[in-house]
């Protein structure tokens, strides 16, 4: 064993070459370890961080407007365990959820009201459940008309011929506040019936949804004022061109104001 020894301590102490390039060496691995187990530790925290910033920022979506009282709620049942167009959601009554408030899902999209609550949890109805009727407001031809539920996740909008309706067209329901339910999925025109009929379906799928947040009974309008009210708002705010800059208006004026001074 004394070769061995004397081999060993020659490498630990000596101060010539090899020892000190064999000893630099298994520092430096040694070193690349710690660092990356303390990349892994930091990138495990910034993941850490990363989901709590994406769930904040969906629990805002969920909660609305600052001004609003919502009532965020998991989804507990969906139509693979009930009626097609219900939901089942553990909040209720002791929760503050009250019958006939709306549910949204996000910031504005609106998918239908409680329609009963117990202590612990509550039933929602969805627009598009059969026989649900709702006035409603179609942004692009701006038209006030009918739309009723059809069963199967898709609602109906009636609407006379001759009205121009593409698909896409947004669809608004003006009594809630905010309150967009979706847009023009497929339509349906006979030149020789006296109707067309536009087919709308919520932007998520039923199947996606764990979480909505609900309303109060309050944010329903039954004024016709306030509706008629948030209609011409509506309109007005289609007139509105994205990425047009008070700069834009001011160096034109400038312009013409330099040019009359010329003349």
């Amino acid at each position: 064993m004394s070769p061995v020894h004397a081999t060993n301590q020659w490498l630990e102490e000596s101060s010539s070459l090899i020892p000190t390039f064999v000893r630099d060496r298994q520092s430096l691995h040694a070193d690349i370890e710690r660092l990356e187990n303390e990349l892994q530790i930091h990138s495990r925290t910034d993941m850490t961080q990363q989901r709590l910033l994406s769930e904040n920022n969906r629990l805002r979506e969920l909660l609305g407007a600052a001004k609003e009282n919502r009532i965020v709620a998991g989804v507990i049942a969906r139509p693979d365990t009930l009626p097609y167009d219900f939901l089942q959601i553990d909040q209720g009554s002791n929760d503050g959820i009250e019958v006939g408030a709306p549910v949204f899902v996000g910031t504005d999209i609106v998918i239908g009201l409680v329609a009963h609550t117990a202590a612990q949890y509550s039933f929602v109805e969805l627009f598009t459940t059969p026989g649900f009727e709702a006035t409603i407001f179609l942004s692009g031809p701006n038209v006030v008309a009918k739309m009723s539920g059809m069963g199967g996740g898709v609602a109906r909008v009636s609407l006379p011929q001759g009205i121009p309706i593409q698909v896409g067209n947004l669809v608004h329901v003006p009594s809630v506040e905010p309150g967009v339910f979706g847009s023009i999925a497929y339509i349906e025109n006979e030149p020789t019936q006296p109707e067309q009929f536009g087919y709308v379906a919520p932007n998520i799928a039923l199947q996606s949804l764990y979480q909505v947040s609900v309303g109060r009974v309050s944010q329903i309008s039954q004024s016709v004022e306030e509706i008629d009210k948030r209609v011409r708002a509506e309109i007005e705010s289609q007139l509105v061109v994205p990425g047009v800059s008070l700069e834009v208006s001011t160096t034109t004026l400038d312009a013409t104001t330099s040019s009359s001074v010329e003349l």
